[in-house]
Formats: C-alpha cells, structure tokens, sequence
C-alpha cells in the first residue's frame, strides 16, 4: 500500500514535467504558473552590471504571462524550467523513495501505535487517500494560480484526523502532509516550515470535538495568525529583514496574508468535506451514531418484533460495554450502538435461540444433529453483516456483527457430536464461527460482554466480588482462546473493564424493599365469614382441636437470607457458560 500510495505522490509532483506542451517557451504565454522556490540566489543590480547582490527569493511567472528574455525573472523560470524537463531517471527514483519513506513510516507508526482504529487497514488507505487528494489540489492552486503557496489548505486533514482519533496522530500526519506537499517545490524550507507550524497549531487548537463544526473554523484561524507569525520570523531570519507594510500592500500576492487565508481556507474545507472524509477514514459522525440510537430505526423495530428475546439481551448489553468503553476511553457510543445492532442476524430464525423461545417451548435443536445445529448458529453472524449492510448501516457497525464471537468454537454442539461418536467424521473447524477476531478495543468489549451479560443472570446473589471472580473466569477463556490478541486491549485495560463492569453489575441487580401489598399477598388469607351458626359450630369445634399440639408457621420476614435458593457464583469452566455464553445448547 506504502508503494503504491507513494508511486501515486510522485506522479502528482512531476507528472506534469513529462508533458510536452506544458514546457514554457520564449514569446509565448505560459501554459502554467512557473515558480522557482525560495532560496539564495545571485541578483545583478540593474543599472550597474557589475554589482552583483545575494539574497533570498523567489519567482513566480503567472499562467499566461508572456515569456521575455530581457526579463532576468523570466529567464532565471525558464533556465529552471528547461533543467526539470523532463525529470532524470536519478530524480525520478529519488522523489519516489521519499514519497514511499514517508508513507512507511505513517503506516508503520499506525499499525504499532496508533489506536485500534487506525490499526485497520482500510483505515490507513483512506488517510492515504485523503493525503492524495490534498495534494493533487495544492498542485493545481499551484499550477493554475499566482496565488502564494502558502494558500495551500494541507491543516484540514489534521483536523479530521484530529477529530477521529487523537492529537498525537494528527501530529504525525501533518509532519508527513508537510513533507508530501514540500515536496511540490522542491522541499522549499520555508513553505515546508509554515505547514508544519499550521498544521501543528491547528491540531492544538482543535479544543472541542463534540462541537466540531465551530472548532474547526477557530482552529483553522487561529493556526494561520501562527504561520504567519512563524513566517515573519523565518524571512527575518534568512533574509535579515521583513516589511510587513510593503507585504500587506501586495494585496493578492501577501505573503502574510497568504499564511492567514490558507488557515482559515484549511478550517473552511474541513467542515465542509467532513462527512466524506470521515467515511473515508472509517469512522462514523456523532450524529450519526445518536441517529442510529433511535429505538424507531426500522432494524430495531425488525429485531425487537421478530427476535424479542435477542433484542433484550442487546440493550442490556448496551449499557454495560458503554460502561466499560467510557472507563477506558474507547469510543463509547460506537460500542452502545454496535451492542444494538451485533445480534440482528437471529432475526432470520429466532427461535433457534433459546433467549426467544416461549416458556415451556422446545428447542428445534432437540432434533437436529450438532453440526445442523452448530451451522444454525453460526449463520446469525453471516446474516447479520448482509443484513446490516442492506440496511446501508456504517462498517464500522457492521464490524461488531461479524467480530463478536470471533473464531471461537460453538462448544455445546462440537462436545454432543463428539458424544455421539461423531458418525461424519468432523473436525473442529466445522464448528467454528465464520467471523474475525476482533480488531479494535470496542469490538473486544462487545464480545466479553455478550457472555458476561449472559452469566451475570446465574450469579445470586448479586455481589461485587462474585462479579468479579465471573468477568476474570470470561476474560481468561477468551484470552486463552487468542480471541483478543488483535483488539489493542492491554492488561491495564482489561483491568480497569472488570471493576467498572463488576459495579454495573451490581448496581443493574439491586435490590428492594417489598410493598405492602407483595406482602399482603403472601401472608395466609383471611377465612371466609360464615353463617351465625355455623359460626359458632366452628369455633368449638377449634376449642377442642386447640388442645392438640400444632406447629407454628414463620412469617415471610423471618426467613433468614441464608435459606433462600442461591446459584453457582460462577459456572465452571468445563460447562458451557464458562466458555461462551453465547451459544450455550446452540441457544444464544
């Protein structure tokens, strides 16, 4: 990916020298603006040919200005323009290797340390991308304007990344941005210096994200008031001096107006193009995510008619793994919303899990053989990314649909085929998910809470410490499973997720005070008033029967907790549950 990215850079920086009637010409007017980049060069003074002064400059010659040889600007652009056309095979290679250096060590620096959404690969080729598209458009501002290059608007793409992931990726990406575009002019130091210094304050700048809209245009402002600054200092420092009167004056071709407008241009093209770069990038808007929250959205209303049971265990789920994303700062309402959606594939045999069968309805599995049964749930997860993805529902949720068992085995039956003697001869492949390991942190919380959700119901009673003993036992079976090793959960994390998940545990089973009326109803019921006289009949007949012995009845209060009924605080791991509650008998 590196390679081609960097092969699509090097064609957007010299892609145009190999075309021949773009090569300016004496007497004619230039087909394209010819800029030498800024550095020393040698001056003639005119009017005295002998003095020759040294200074810092640089040249433009706009798009259709005429080509004269007693000009020394023209000539030193076309002296420039003769040695680049067309490009040396050494130069070719050259721009090419540093395009793809560049490339990997974005890429590298991704998939080691970046989060665990920028690990993913589509991630990366959509930042690539977006890269690509900066630069083609600061090369036709700089090809078909006279505009300074310091109008290029490369600050929007570390405000989206910015927005999506962190600061600290943003800050890598611009430093590579920076580079990419430089490299239009030659690795001209000062435009190179100016990017750096917006695209860097831009990023530290970008306070709010839940408010991005506003923030960007701030930040875009505020980060070219910085480049500006940045680019005084820089010409002061090469050149000695700076009129910034005799700039402002330029108008159009302000150098320190140019550093302004093309902050404020960056901030501008980041909130009008946020949408689509987000896409791009793989990630899904707030908005977005608090429209797919709504209970009235035609998928949920489908899973909540046809699969009531499911869709339960969904919305428990939800809060629970929002919960433990928000300790560890994972996306929380991405997994809230992903916990909705991952279970939409029962909705096309529902009753094959035990959670939307009716009280005392039998099981279809009871006369299926293990392996039927095992591809009868397992298809919940091929069907639910088909359907979500009819639904025009965002990747990034479709993920937790085809993530949250992973590549686990569907123990139950795998065990009951091996009982049976297994007659066809499978192997355990046969009665493994279909899916992917999960790749993010907020994928592997989806998939640890869909079986602690499921084992919380067995722990009575509800105590933070068997809580606890319950996540760890579920933690270790995926970790021993190798079902995490691709998520980017640390030790830390997992940590953090079982103490915050053991809180709303205890806290979603707390207990009540009965009403009077529930114990109104379990105490004995009042008789029956009788006639007069067999009123009094009865109550001799009680007289002579008080006189036998007969044992008292507790009321309901003096029933000691420790007599109530418990369960298991934790289910062993040699049953089901323990494994994966997910499928236990092929039901969930």
């Amino acid at each position: 990916m590196s390679i081609v990215a960097g092969a699509l850079f090097t064609a957007v920086c010299v892609g145009d020298l190999y075309v021949g009637w773009l090569a300016p010409r004496f007497g004619v007017p230039t087909p394209v603006t010819l800029r030498v980049p800024y550095g020393p060069m040698v001056i003639r003074e005119r009017g005295d040919s002998s003095r020759i002064t040294y200074e810092h400059t640089r040249i433009v010659v706009p798009r259709g200005a005429v080509l004269r040889e007693s000009s020394d600007d023209h000539r030193t652009a076309f002296a420039f323009e003769s040695l680049r056309r067309p490009p040396s095979l050494g130069h070719l290679l050259s721009t090419f290797t540093i395009h793809v250096f560049v490339c990997l060590m974005l890429t590298a620096y991704l998939r080691r340390f970046g989060q665990s959404r920028a690990r993913l690969l589509r991630t990366q080729a959509g930042i690539l991308m977006l890269v690509f598209g900066s630069l083609v458009l600061a090369k036709g501002l700089l090809l078909f304007t006279a505009l300074p290059e310091f109008w290029v608007p490369m600050a929007a793409l570390p405000l989206w990344v910015a927005l999506v992931f962190d600061r600290r990726t943003a800050f890598l990406i611009e430093v590579a941005v920076a580079f990419v575009a430089a490299s239009l002019l030659r690795f001209d130091l000062l435009l190179l210096c100016v990017l750096l210094v917006r695209g860097i304050a831009a990023t530290l700048f970008f306070f709010n994200r839940r408010n991005p809209r506003q923030q960007m245009l701030m930040a875009g402002t505020l980060a070219g008031a910085a480049g500006a600054i940045g680019f005084i200092a820089l010409t002061t420092l090469f050149q000695g001096r700076f009129d910034l009167a005799g700039d402002l004056m330029k108008g159009a071709g302000s150098y320190v107006l140019a550093c302004l407008g093309g902050g404020l241009m960056a901030g501008v093209l980041a909130r009008m193009l946020r949408d689509p770069a987000e896409r791009l990038m793989g990630h899904v808007s707030r908005e977005k995510l608090l429209d797919l929250t709504d209970l009235e959205q035609p998928l949920l209303k489908k899973m909540a008619a046809e699969a009531p049971g499911s869709w339960e265990h969904a919305r428990a789920m939800a809060n629970l793994a929002e919960a433990s994303a928000a300790a560890i700062h994972a996306d929380a309402l991405l997994t809230r919303v992903g916990a909705y959606y991952h279970d939409l594939g029962k909705t096309v045999q529902p009753k094959y899990f035990i959670e939307n069968l009716g009280h005392g309805e039998r099981s279809p599995h009871e006369e299926l053989e293990p392996d039927i049964s095992a591809d009868a749930i397992m298809t919940h997860v091929v069907m639910g990314a088909k359907i979500l993805r009819d639904g025009k529902i965002p990747e990034p949720i479709v993920e937790f649909a085809y993530t949250h068992h992973g590549t686990q085995l569907v123990e139950y039956f795998w065990h009951k085929c091996r009982e049976q003697g297994n007659p066809k001869g499978l192997g355990e492949d046969h009665f493994r998910y279909p899916g992917m390991k999960p790749q993010t942190k907020e994928t592997a919380i989806l998939m640890l809470v869909d079986s602690i959700e499921a084992a919380s119901r067995t722990i009575m009673p509800p105590e933070q410490k068997k809580f606890e003993e319950m996540i760890q036992r579920v933690i270790f079976t995926k970790l021993s499973a190798g079902q995490l090793d691709e998520s980017g959960l640390t030790i830390e994390d997992l940590r953090v997720m079982t103490s915050r998940m053991a809180s709303t545990l205890v806290n979603m089973y707390h207990g009540r005070v009965k009403y009077p009326w529930q114990r109104e109803s379990l105490a004995p019921s009042t008789a029956t008033p009788l006639p007069s006289g067999v009123a009094a009949h009865a109550r001799g007949r009680d007289a002579s029967a008080s006189k036998s012995p007969v044992p008292s009845v507790k009321s309901d209060s003096s029933v000691s907790a420790s007599n109530r009924p418990t369960m298991p605080a934790a289910v062993q791991p040699s049953e089901p549950s323990a494994k994966d509650h997910d499928d236990l008998s092929g039901e969930k």
